[in-house]
């Protein structure tokens, strides 16, 4: 049998140099180390997707869009009224939908609650940050606002009686399809001038009461098409009261015309536990005065505080001139995650009778909270996995080289990992890109260097109890477990290279980054550690003090009984195989059944903010959703976007009860899809309503062609003057109108507010800068082009990803006419020129995206890749370890061998391309069939038919394993997500170091002529004993971890300790099962064994 003597007799002469080179090459690695201390963006991805390019496209093109954010203000409960501190223990239970607050009256709605929120308002009006704000319009009362939407605001607005729901106003709809503006007035929906027994008094009048706002409320809930309901959680009802002087309607529906509807109307008022505040920020202002979206490229700074054995976090307080100081010295930026958390302190001090929550962006903030915080559990796994590996070594010195051996492999990994950053960056060939999976790679490496370092001591050991000296027992050790630890090292290498196919740079970077660690865990573990030993061991024998292995210490657990159940497996072979199988068949429906997911309390701790945030959102607000957006790329002056777009709303709204419903809805039912074929409806009532503006821009209303080539209709204006104005279906027309509203927005008409250019940049993009006079062209005197357009909607709960997946399924069938407007298909991005010089082609991309789509793509990829990955990893395995113990002599000689047998090894051979024929027809294709046959062919001939069976005694267990651990995922209550199949790649290598060890002794021991029953004797009490060890350190170490709050750990450890239990299973029951099932040993047999 080969092994590595050579290697061994090389090194041991050296060891003094290889200690000087193993202290310097660490010291090298230091400014690695470093480099990877970059911050890791939970929100980044780095991946290829045409929903992220799309993402990134809209942030770059789309420079007046607002970064929206918002709070959620909830109602306390009533015992803690009044209370400092406030905190999100102190929310009111939530009752269920449409069952309304009982207290404090109104509940939001509640005259002091909306004094708070007021007082909220006022506070985020005077910070700094106000600086950022973009006009917005409120769905309410109708009214422009600067910056922000709150419950007081739109009280205020409606009860001054100037409000939009107090106006007579256009309707839009009905001006489009009779041209009449007289026929297209609606009444004002309601008033604020008749207030029954009551005064109309205004919202800051110091006699108002409840009563006033009691009445504000209904007639803003009966008059706003249900946009005042949704501004209110969705527990909001009209509650009983008989002492109230408003009737409203009891278990109200809304119906298609907006209004109210019920069969009972009762004396009461409205209520709802919590409500929404909108922040709408300018992004990009932001970013130019030094602040950051992303983590990554933030600066580094504490912003915990300690509180016993977790932290809590302490905002920092970053000054704004701090900040704009920083990004003009190009300086890490300040990110805007501790500003978003430090706003909501500042709004939690006034807090009395509500608790505001922020529910913008602050995951990174929390994720690194919770691992500092699970910093002590590191430090308790550290104490156990030594304790317990002193009891299976039952020597200081033993534990002192392999827990040094650990943290020095850790040292190179992160220290090459870092210098391979610095060299992308230097040279612009990057391809390590750290993500939330780098984070994994130590307990790659834990597992695999505690094994292997086992192994190593325990044959050094066994050698020395057999009476070897100390420089053979050394010899011995590198020679036949370094070989196994190099094998081992390669299969794991070979397997995690499979994530190079992913086209998620995140995945290929950690295939790399992976095999950088195993290969420093391969020389330390397999050649270094082994040496250090025999150092100190001819130390301790030149003092006197070194003492002979006692054969009959127990370490950790007898020998024979790890010997007796290596053996009763091999012999009851078909009964572990059969139960093997049994388990396995109840496995695989478990583990098919199994669904991408994303609860968010499985990566972070479920009493956290962000957790509960989330919660409540997805609790309260669940008809809102997510905003997400269909980007679209083309010429959007062609009239034949417009058309399709109104059909594209109408495919969303066509569907049955029985398809999926994720999109947000208006009250009324139908989705809700805004876009700027809308603004076009108000923008040309606005025309209708007042001409000025518009003769200001250069619109000439008297003239068929409007002064300007334009196509028009002819309708009447408030003085019943016939007036043209630009028709819809001419591009000349469109280019006019858009240039208006890009340039000056949608003017206030008819009981509407005005939109400003920012809320409109938000939906439509022009290339260049438009001429103000003359909003039909460019400053250079062109023709504008509006290459770009967003159609807004909103996903309800995102992070159920079983239910986001069929809905942008049949999203992208409902977007069948903008793929009619297109020569290819949508998802690929086309050719803006094409679509610019193709009237009846206009379309050149069309996708959704946005935050949710990017988020679900995003994960649904990895989780794609990373199961493509870890079935090609198998295969991949396999081949390596039929390399691995492929039959002696030279390539040379093993190929003429086995062509001279071939008759002989027929039957192999063709079990061989069998075996091949079905991986291809499962995990690859039909078309590589006979591929897949003439390559088992080969690799029979060059490699023997016997390393065949031993590749698959040793994959097989493993291929089991990772078979079983989804099926717990199922059972535990687990869905697919990042977290759980990335353990399952990491079960791969772990589980193929575990088996390989076992197999390479088995077969060391039938080379040397012992009986198959005595070769499984020998495995179990020597590799089972390390393997023991390793597994038992290993799970109380990752057991720790489990107790984490965080979910992100606490899973983690859970499945890490299950895998390795699988692990341990599959080496010491399922492997020497099938070794008694597949392997036979005829007389005078030529073993084939592994080579370097």
């Amino acid at each position: 049998m080969r092994d590595f003597s050579k290697v061994a007799n090389y090194l041991i002469p050296k060891r003094k140099k290889i200690h000087l080179s193993v202290l310097m090459f660490s010291i090298l690695m230091i400014p690695g180390i470093l480099a990877t201390f970059e911050p890791i963006d939970i929100e980044s991805y780095e991946m290829e997707s045409p929903e992220l390019d799309a993402n990134m496209v809209f942030r770059e093109e789309f420079t007046a869009a607002g970064n929206i954010w918002g709070f959620g203000i909830f109602v306390r409960d009533e015992a803690d009224f009044g209370k400092s501190g406030s905190d999100v223990s102190m929310i009111a239970d939530y009752t269920g939908e449409n069952s309304g607050l009982e207290a404090p009256k109104g509940g939001i709605l509640n005259l002091t609650v909306l004094r708070e929120i007021d007082v909220n308002a006022n506070t985020l009006r005077n910070h700094d940050v106000s600086r950022f704000f973009l006009p917005i319009a409120s769905e309410i009362s109708g009214d422009p606002a600067v910056g922000m939407l709150d419950l007081a605001s739109d009280f205020r607005s409606f009860m001054s009686g100037n409000s939009s729901l107090t106006q007579p106003r256009i309707n839009p709809y009905k001006l489009a399809l009779t041209l009449d503006l007289e026929d297209s007035m609606d009444p004002a929906p309601t008033n604020w001038s008749d207030c029954g027994i009551l005064e109309c008094l205004t919202f800051d009048d110091p006699a108002i009461t409840q009563d006033h706002i009691d009445l504000a409320a209904h007639r803003m809930a009966n008059s706003s098409n249900g946009s005042f309901l949704r501004f209110l959680s969705n527990d909001r009802a009209f509650t009983l009261d008989p002492s109230s002087s408003v009737i409203g309607p009891i278990n109200h529906t809304i119906g298609e015309d907006g209004n109210l509807q019920s069969e009972t109307w009762e004396r009461g008022r409205w209520s709802a536990s919590s409500a929404w505040l909108i922040v709408n920020l300018d992004r990009e202002e932001m970013q130019d005065s030094g602040w950051t979206f992303s983590w990554k490229n933030a600066t580094t700074d504490f912003g915990y505080q300690r509180e016993g054995f977790t932290l809590i976090t302490d905002p920092i307080r970053y000054s704004f001139d701090y900040c704009e100081a920083r990004e003009e010295n190009n300086q890490s930026l300040c990110s805007v995650e501790w500003l978003y958390l430090s706003i909501e302190e500042d709004l939690r001090e006034t807090d009395q009778h509500i608790v505001s929550l922020m529910f913008a962006e602050g995951i990174n903030v929390e994720i690194n909270r919770e691992l500092l915080s699970s910093a002590y559990l590191l430090v308790a796994m550290s104490v156990i996995v030594v304790a317990l590996l002193w009891i299976n070594l039952r020597r200081i010195s033993d534990v002192a080289i392999v827990s040094t051996s650990l943290v020095v492999s850790l040292i190179w990994m992160y220290g090459l990992i870092g210098w391979a950053m610095i060299f992308g960056q230097r040279t612009g060939f990057e391809f390590i890109f750290r993500s939330q999976f780098s984070n994994l790679l130590p307990i790659l490496i834990l597992a695999l260097e505690i094994d292997d370092s086992l192994h190593s001591l325990h044959r050094y050991k066994e050698e020395r109890r057999h009476g070897k000296t100390i420089e053979e027992a050394c010899r011995i050790s590198i020679s036949k477990v370094g070989l196994a630890v190099m094998l081992t090292s390669v299969t794991t290498i070979v397997a995690f290279s499979a994530n190079l196919t992913s086209s998620t740079a995140a995945l290929r970077s950690f295939g790399i980054e992976a095999g950088i660690g195993v290969m420093c865990a391969f020389f330390l573990t397999g050649l270094w550690v082994p040496l250090t030993r025999m150092d100190i061991d001819e130390w301790l024998d030149s003092k006197g003090k070194l003492l002979d292995e006692d054969p009959d210490k127990i370490h950790m657990i007898p020998k024979a009984w790890l010997s007796s159940i290596t053996m009763k497996s091999f012999s009851a072979y078909p009964l572990i195989i059969i139960s093997v199988l049994l388990v396995t068949m109840y496995a695989v429906p478990m583990m098919t059944s199994l669904e991408g997911d994303f609860q968010v309390e499985d990566f972070v701790e479920e009493d956290s903010d962000l957790a509960i945030g989330v919660g409540l959102i997805n609790q309260r607000f669940s008809d809102e959703g997510e905003p997400a957006y269909i980007l679209l790329e083309g010429n959007m002056t062609n009239p034949r976007v417009l058309e399709s777009i109104e059909e594209l709303r109408n495919n969303m709204n066509s569907h049955g009860p029985n398809e999926p419903d994720q999109f947000t809805r208006s009250p009324d039912g139908e989705v809700e899809l805004l876009a700027i074929d809308q603004m076009l409806w108000y923008l040309r009532a606005a025309m209708a309503w007042n001409q000025t503006p518009f003769e200001n821009a250069g619109w000439d209303f008297d003239l068929r062609d409007g002064g300007i080539g334009c196509e028009t209709v002819v309708i009447p204006n408030r003085d019943f003057e016939f007036i043209f104005i630009p028709s819809t279906n001419d591009s000349k027309s469109l280019t006019f109108l858009y240039g208006f509203m890009m340039t000056r927005g949608v003017p206030a008409s008819g009981g509407y507010p005005a939109l400003s250019p920012s809320i409109v940049g938000e939906f439509l993009q022009v290339k260049g800068n438009l001429d103000y006079e003359m909003p039909w062209l460019t400053e250079e005197g062109n023709t504008p082009q509006y290459p770009r357009a967003t159609l807004r909607f909103g996903i309800s709960s995102p992070e159920q990803f079983a239910l986001v997946e069929p809905a942008l399924a049949q999203l992208e069938n409902d977007m069948t006419p903008l793929q009619n407007l297109s020569v290819s298909p949508l998802r690929e991005r086309g050719s803006l020129e094409m679509a610019f010089s193709d009237e009846k082609n206009p379309i050149s991309w069309a996708i959704p995206t946005g935050e949710p789509v990017v988020r679900f793509v995003a994960a649904d990829s990895m989780q794609d890749d990373l199961q493509d990955t870890i079935l090609l990893g198998v295969l991949l395995c396999f081949i390596t370890l039929w390399w691995g113990f492929r039959d002696n002599g030279s390539a040379k000689e093993r190929l003429k061998s086995n062509i001279s047998n071939i008759r002989k090894n027929r039957n192999s051979i063709l079990l061989n391309i069998i075996v091949f024929v079905v991986i291809s027809m499962t995990l690859v294709s039909q078309d590589y069939v006979f591929h897949f046959a003439i390559l088992a062919l080969l690799l029979s001939l060059a490699f023997g038919t016997t390393p065949f069976i031993y590749a698959g005694i040793t994959t097989a267990p493993i291929f089991i394993m990772i078979v079983w651990l989804y099926a717990l995922v199922d059972f535990f209550g687990y869905g697919l997500n990042m977290v759980t199949v990335s353990i399952a790649a990491i079960s791969l290598g772990v589980g193929v170091d575990y088996v390989i060890h076992l197999i390479e002794r088995y077969r060391e021991e039938i080379e040397d002529g012992k009986s198959q029953l005595d070769s499984v004797a020998v495995v179990g009490g020597a590799s089972g004993l390390a393997l023991f060890g390793s597994a038992l350190s290993d799970f109380a170490g990752f057991m720790v971890i489990n107790q984490s709050k965080m979910g992100f750990f606490s899973t983690f450890g859970l499945f890490c300790a299950i895998m390795i239990i699988l692990s341990l299973i599959a080496s010491m029951i399922v492997a020497p099962a099938l070794i008694g099932l597949l392997h036979r040993v005829p007389d005078k047999e030529s073993l084939g064994s592994s080579a370097i």
